[in-house]
């Protein structure tokens, strides 16, 4: 990922994680050298987010999706955390390949990430349903390009209450440093051919038909996305009628809390995670064993 397409390319992500990354990368833009003893100071842990290798457990291969997501992560990785979608595609197909694989569960815990990268992905995921069973678990966030992907799978659970699902919408913002260059005395001068080519430069103010440029790009990126979320997960995509407004209740931004996920239908249940592997995995009698002690509790519940 180039640092100009950080500040300047749509994002399937949470808006305020965007301005977050953006701006450790504006400081890198002006000139200046970027703390990374700073930075782990204020995150209060080391800049270490190297890609693991899926694991398997009771024949149930868990690959993790956790932090931002990007096609490359590179130095990008490194400062803002993060999982590239193309490392994630290999091991995908790995499990799928992997004889002692009999299920293959995408752990998501992540606000969204970059444009590009994802919907291959999650067309990857979609299209290998019925080779083995795929289904997607969250105990933390499933946002935006993460919850693209975890949608392409057969079956999507959270762990409870607070998990956090949905934000299906696109984000750009355009960031003028014309005035941050004025203070440091440096002029830049573009030099471009063809209307469109730097029609929302980010060295001035942003002008109508540039505003419009990336409008369009968001427009038609948000069209791919709720076609897509529509497809997976059997959602209308027709807008309804909310006071004076059309709109797709589940496709407008929103980030839905547990079981409003649920009645969304945007998440299929809650379960934690031992329970899917003992359902979904090779040992049948740990199924029937957990399914017993989940009838024990509520028995439990019900009398108390």
């Amino acid at each position: 990922m180039k640092l100009l397409d950080i500040i300047t390319s749509p994002w399937l992500i949470l808006p305020e994680k965007l301005v977050e990354i953006q701006e450790i990368y504006i400081t890198h833009l002006r000139g200046e050298k970027i703390d990374i003893a700073a930075i782990e100071a204020s995150m209060g842990r080391p800049l270490k987010n190297e890609e693991k290798p899926y694991e398997v457990e009771n024949g149930v291969a868990k690959i993790f999706i956790d932090g931002v997501i990007a096609k490359r992560m590179n130095m990008f990785q490194r400062i803002s955390g993060g999982v590239s979608s193309q490392l994630v595609a290999r091991d995908f197909r790995q499990a799928l390949k992997d004889d002692d694989v009999e299920c293959i569960m995408l752990c998501i815990d992540s606000p969204g990430g970059d444009v590009d990268g994802t919907q291959e992905l999650a067309s990857e995921i979609y299209q290998a349903r019925g080779q083995k069973p795929i289904i997607t678990f969250s105990d933390g966030m499933m946002a935006s390009a993460a919850y693209y992907i975890g949608a392409a799978a057969d079956k999507i659970f959270i762990s409870g209450d607070n998990v956090k699902v949905g934000s299906i919408g696109v984000v750009a913002r355009h960031v003028d440093v014309s005035k941050a260059d004025e203070k440091m005395g440096v002029k830049r001068t573009e030099i471009v051919a063809g209307k469109y080519k730097r029609i929302a430069s980010e060295l001035g103010p942003l002008t109508e038909s540039g505003r419009q440029s990336i409008q369009d790009a968001v427009d038609h990126i948000y069209e791919v996305f709720v076609g897509d979320i529509s497809k997976f997960r059997e959602l209308s995509p027709e807008p309804v009628k909310d006071g004076k407004e059309q709109v797709i209740p589940w496709a407008e931004g929103k980030v839905f809390f547990g079981k409003k996920a649920i009645a969304a239908g945007l998440v299929d249940g809650v379960s934690t995670m031992e329970r899917l592997i003992g359902i979904y995995g090779t040992d049948q009698e740990q199924a029937v064993r957990m399914a017993v002690e989940e009838q024990i509790r509520k028995t439990i519940h019900l009398n108390s």
